[in-house]
């Protein structure tokens, strides 16, 4: 009698969203999605990058910690593609994480030489700035645990694999907590049923050992 009030198909498939968010959530954390802007004149956004990540991440975290959601002793961060990218430069140019999961990143500029995302100079043009915003080349300064992941057959030119198996192989190197996991037949974005469900339980493993110390 309900059945024009009701969405759901009874003959779709089961799936499971890549997006962990709920799964945090439901184990206790606080997820917070802040808006960093990074602001400079057209066309050289980023060479204010580093300054305003740093600043904007400590400027959320003293308005979460004053409005008492968040324990400043006790926090990570995560993020996928241009989140892994901007994941590992704030555990690289901030103290305040103890752990983060960075997904299909990029962490060396120098392989996207000829521009990348809204940067429209390359690395002829703006080689400091490249430089600067590259996880690798900063890796002795991370503070805290990285777990990295990535699809073995990422076709996305900016995340490149390669990324993500010379950024672990630097901090392995030095001494650093750092994991990579890499997925095979798996793209840009994880789809796979046993993928997202193995992510899910390293996440949550990863975060409750270097965050909670569990």
């Amino acid at each position: 009698y309900d059945q024009t009030q009701r969405g759901e198909n009874k003959n779709l498939f089961p799936s499971q969203s890549v997006n962990a968010k709920s799964v945090m959530i439901r184990r206790g954390w606080a997820v917070v999605e802040p808006d960093c802007p990074i602001v400079a004149p057209a066309g050289r956004m980023n060479d204010n990058y580093v300054n305003d990540l740093r600043n904007n991440l400590s400027a959320t975290i003293d308005a979460l910690d004053s409005e008492g959601i968040a324990d400043r002793t006790k926090l990570a961060i995560g993020g996928h593609s241009y989140g892994g990218f901007s994941t590992a430069n704030a555990m690289i140019h901030t103290p305040f994480f103890k752990a983060g999961i960075a997904g299909a990143g990029n962490y060396n500029r120098s392989l996207t030489p000829m521009s990348f995302q809204s940067e429209p100079r390359t690395l002829f043009e703006a080689r400091e700035m490249y430089v600067d915003v590259s996880a690798i080349f900063h890796a002795e300064t991370l503070s805290g645990a990285l777990l990295m992941y990535a699809g073995m057959d990422d076709q996305n030119v900016g995340t490149d694999p390669t990324n993500s198996e010379r950024m672990f192989h630097v901090l392995e190197s030095i001494g650093k907590t750092a994991s990579l996991y890499l997925y095979p037949y798996e793209d840009h974005g994880q789809i796979a049923r046993e993928t997202i469900m193995d992510m899910w339980a390293r996440h949550i493993a990863w975060l409750d050992k270097y965050v909670l110390g569990k």
